[in-house]
This record gives structure tokens, sequence and C-alpha cells, in this order.
């Protein structure tokens, strides 16, 4: 089914995003189902994903509406990550993207662990791949110290808007809050004295033409880095409503493609060299495939 398309005119100005679709889609099974659509990001306004069904339109504004979005009642998702690697202390397991990072939720997905697994770090919502998890707190304290000292190596794969021409690259400055956009915090460049310092190494692994794939080591672990960081130099992350304005791509993906991809520590108890891989979602290779971007191997 094509998208609707369309324009706010001057009596419309000032209606909720919802209200607005409800009136121009009577056909809709119910306005709960054009409020899911619009959470499951299947709306846009002037070229942004818009997911806030209270957004008030103005006239002249742009509404593109995936009419695919209203079929069918909401999934109800049972997240079971996959086990990437165990021992005595440690579950480093493959996060399923829209799985929330709260020990409870990890808990729940891991049931023989008695409640007793702990996050040794966290990833957004919707960015899938490496976690590590502890099994009880003295190896917790270990791992943080890990991370802290920046001895804990990270990459991700980021599927970007448009045309990335470097090689590669390095982002560094400080980040702090912004502000907000419709209740959610926006993390952006400030003054060192109110901010965190904040590195991001990259490179271009593929370019097409409105879509870049990019390899990313953030040498810092600040929130929202990378999704910030791309977004400062131009190219942000595909399918993130929250710091992207505008995409040129036309793969309008249902949340951030943003995988972490491999981690890789000394162990604090053995001083193995461990090293954990997640493959990569199905949501991303559709992507990929969308954009006809292929990986010349396994590992990125």
């Amino acid at each position: 089914m094509k998208p609707l398309n369309f324009t706010v005119i001057p009596s419309e100005e000032g209606m909720t995003l919802l209200s607005f679709l409800r009136h121009h889609c009577p056909d809709a099974p119910s306005v709960k189902a054009i409020k899911r659509a619009i959470d499951g990001k299947c709306c846009s306004v002037n070229g942004r994903i818009e997911t806030f069904s209270s957004h008030p339109l103005r006239k002249g504004d742009k509404v593109r509406f995936d009419i695919s979005g209203l079929s069918g009642p909401p999934k109800v998702e049972k997240y079971q990550p996959a086990i990437l690697y165990e021992d005595e202390v440690l579950l480093i397991c493959n996060k399923s993207a829209g799985m929330v990072c709260e020990n409870r939720i990890f808990n729940q997905s891991f049931p023989k662990y008695l409640g007793k697994l702990l996050l040794v770090h966290r990833l957004d919502k919707e960015t899938s791949g490496v976690l590590i998890l502890a099994k009880e707190p003295a190896i917790l304290e270990k791992m943080i110290s890990l991370f802290r000292e920046h001895s804990v190596r990270k990459l991700y794969l980021a599927l970007v808007d448009g045309t990335v021409k470097k090689e590669k690259g390095k982002v560094e400055n400080y980040l702090g809050k912004k502000g907000a956009y419709q209740g959610q915090t926006i993390y952006g460049n400030v003054d060192p004295k109110k901010g965190q310092h904040a590195v991001t190494l990259w490179k271009c692994l593929k370019s097409v033409k409105t879509a870049s794939l990019l390899l990313a080591e953030p040498v810092t672990g600040r929130t929202h880095q990378l999704r910030v960081h791309f977004s400062l130099i131009g190219h942000p992350i595909l399918g993130d409503a929250q710091y992207g304005k505008s995409f040129a791509c036309k793969v309008h993906p249902k949340r951030h493609l943003l995988h972490a991809y491999s981690i890789r520590f000394t162990h604090p108890l053995n001083k193995k060299e461990i090293e954990a891989l997640a493959p990569i979602p199905s949501d991303f290779q559709e992507a990929l495939s969308q954009l006809h971007i292929q990986l010349n191997s396994k590992r990125a």
C-alpha cells in the first residue's frame, strides 16, 4: 500500500496529528489504530518522523502516513536474548531492539538466575546488540572499573543518512542536556564546564547515494553519544526521529538502526581476552538490502 500524502490547509492549522489523520482517514479501524501507527513511526511531518500524536500542525505542513501501520493488533513482544558468552561470573547476550535496559527485564528473560543478574552497562531501547551482565556485585564493580578505565572496546554498526565522503573520522566535543522534544531529553554540544567529554572514532564501510554504513567506536560512553555525534556531522542515524530533522534516504525504519556489533575486554578474574560478536538483526539487514549495501565479510 502506498503512503498517503497530505498538505495542511489554513483551516486545519493547530490540529493535533492524531485529529488530522482521524479526519483524513475515515476508514481507519479506530483512533487507537491510528495512534499505534504514529507510535510505530508510520508518520512523518515535513520529512521528519513524528511519533507524538499530540504534535500540533501548521499551515503548509507536509504529512506522510504509511497506512500499512494500521493493520492488525499491536504485537506483544517477548524477548529472549541469545547468549553470546557465559562463564561463572559473566553473561553476555544479544539485546533485541525494543528491550528496555532494566535489571528486572533481563532477570525475567533469564529466570534461572533467580533475579541475580546485574547490568554492567546499558543500550538505548531501540539499539540492539552486545550487552554484558554480571552474576554478582563484586564482578559488577570490577567490570565498571574496566569501563571507567576505557579498557572495554565497543564497536557499533550505524546506518546513517546521506553519502559519507570521508573514509574515517573523529568526533570530539562535550555533551550535555540541551532541552527536550515532546518530553524526551535532547543531548548536544555544550560548554566544557557544563558537559562531559565525548570522543567517537568512525570508519565508513560502504556509502551509496542516500545512505552510508559506518563502523563506530565510542571511546567514551555518554548518553546518546553516537546518535548525537552522527547528527552533528550531518549524518543522523536512519530512523532516529529524536536527532534527525529530515532524511534524504527513502528507507524509513521503525527504529534507529544502531547495532552494538562487538565488545572486547580482558576478563577481570582469569585475565583472558573476551570478545563477543552480535549478528546483525533482520530489520538492519533488510534496510541494507533495500539500499543495495553488502558487507564484504561476516566481520565488519
